[in-house]
């Protein structure tokens, strides 16, 4: 009696270990079927996005001026075989023509005389030295600060990009060459012209 209750109790043991299994294994294949049909609707509806994107591509590109139909495959070598000398010769010049000069163009496109002098006036700025731009903008007599100095210089000659410690020492200097002063108010050092910009020109290029 006991032998059988025994091998009862093994037997069921062994099933419950095998539908534990198969519960396992049942749960995992669900799992990965689902997750395999989520990446095939993402794949599915990417597909639909582009045939919809090339829909529209293709309507967007035959609205643009001149646009022809999307290209197709080349024609087979007998089509072009059978074309005329004058054919191919009349087919490269309406392109020709079709195609503006790059020489034209640039003539087309030449500058006016306004912006051609205002050029010339930026190269003149840009290549005259430092010095004499900041000479030029200290009046006679009137104590200038280094950051007004800097900031009137920004404002009329923005393409040289100076900044204030280069400007500082641009004054050092003319003041080593005497053509400006120098003084202290409250604290600031204080830059004077005592001369007209072509009276010490000469003085301050030496």
């Amino acid at each position: 009696m006991n032998r059988k209750t025994d091998t009862d109790n093994a037997s069921q043991s062994v099933q419950r270990v095998y539908a534990e299994r198969f519960a396992t294994d049942l749960a995992d294949n669900r799992a990965e079927q689902k997750e395999l049909t989520a990446q095939i609707e993402r794949l599915r509806s990417r597909l639909e996005q582009l045939r919809t994107d090339e829909t529209w591509l293709t309507g967007m590109q035959s609205a643009l001026p001149g646009a022809t139909a999307p290209p197709r495959p080349r024609r087979a070598p007998q089509t072009d075989a059978g074309q005329t000398d004058e054919a191919r010769a009349g087919d490269g010049d309406t392109a020709a023509k079709a195609v503006p000069s790059p020489r034209l163009a640039g003539r087309a496109k030449a500058k006016p005389a306004g912006a051609r002098t205002a050029g010339r006036k930026a190269g003149t700025t840009a290549a005259a030295p430092l010095h004499q731009l900041i000479r030029a903008l200290m009046p006679v007599g009137e104590p200038r600060l280094v950051r007004e100095v800097h900031a009137d210089l920004t404002k009329k000659h923005p393409e040289r990009g100076t900044s204030v410690q280069v400007v500082r020492n641009t004054l050092e200097t003319l003041v080593k060459r005497g053509v400006l002063g120098k003084g202290m108010q409250k604290g600031a050092a204080m830059y004077t012209a005592t001369e007209p910009p072509q009276a010490d020109e000469s003085r301050a290029a030496g």
